[in-house]
């Protein structure tokens, strides 16, 4: 039971992420996103623009999500391996209920990334999510330089390359 049960998150996650990129999302690289991204663990509110210079990851998830849970430990690596100062990791729980929320706040706690909430998925509309995880690469002139649908292994060395190239680039 305990296998089906993981089986059906796992297709029911990859099912809504190709259905996801093949869905238009609003917003298209080069566009300057919403800068909300809801409140941190600390209860502070987190907008893109108080950290332009920096590159952000954004990065939107639930804890049903098995893809979504293999990608945040590997960009809360990237996160550890550049300074906070020119780079940071901002993963969005999307459309969980508080109890699950807190309860991987918790398990989330070690990987030193910033952490909001998206109850409703309203920031998530904005941003076009349609499928998880949808994750965004603003640069640090506070454009969108990249954005994907799901999560493979070899997703990481093209990530790896793009975040090179903008944290390379001048203010």
């Amino acid at each position: 039971m305990k296998f089906l049960f993981s089986t059906l998150l796992l297709v029911s996650c990859l099912f809504i992420s190709v259905t996801a990129t093949a869905a238009k999302s609003k917003l298209q690289i080069g566009d300057i996103p919403p800068s909300y991204l809801g409140k941190d663990t600390e209860g502070q509110k987190f907008y893109i623009e108080d950290h332009k210079g920096k590159v952000i990851v954004v990065s939107f998830w639930a804890s049903w999500c098995a893809p979504c849970r293999k990608e945040l430990p590997v960009l809360a690596y990237i996160q550890k391996s550049v300074s906070k100062d020119r780079f940071m990791v901002v993963a969005v729980n999307f459309k969980e209920d508080s109890r699950t929320f807190r309860a991987m706040r918790k398990q989330l706690a070690d990987l030193k990334i910033t952490i909001t909430r998206d109850k409703r998925g309203k920031i998530g509309r904005k941003f076009g999510v349609n499928g998880i995880p949808h994750l965004l690469v603003i640069g640090k002139d506070g454009k969108i330089a990249h954005q994907a649908v799901g999560y493979g292994e070899d997703s990481v060395d093209r990530l790896v390359k793009i975040l090179n190239t903008q944290l390379a680039k001048p203010m």
